[in-house]
């Protein structure tokens, strides 16, 4: 049996879930004019997002300029760390 507290916490995961996605198809099919990159991709990103919303803020949080403007610095994190810089 769920409590309310893992109710309202699982509703807000959905919905940050569901921003989340909006904003990533929003980026590049309708910013970009682009297909939408793997889903390996994805999920990076939307781990990247969660981590920085828990750092910074501590709930899962984000609007979609956050999303937006955090894109560049996943980027520099992943080509940092495979070694290609």
């Amino acid at each position: 049996m769920s409590n309310t507290n893992e109710e309202g916490w699982v509703e807000g995961m959905e919905d940050f879930y569901m921003s989340f996605d909006d904003v990533w198809s929003r980026m590049f099919v309708m910013s970009l004019g682009t297909e939408l990159p793997e889903n390996i991709v994805k999920n990076s990103f939307f781990s990247f997002i969660k981590e920085r919303c828990m750092e910074t803020k501590g709930y899962l949080f984000a609007s979609e300029d956050d999303m937006i403007s955090l894109f560049p610095e996943f980027l520099n994190e992943i080509i940092i760390a495979g070694g290609k810089a």
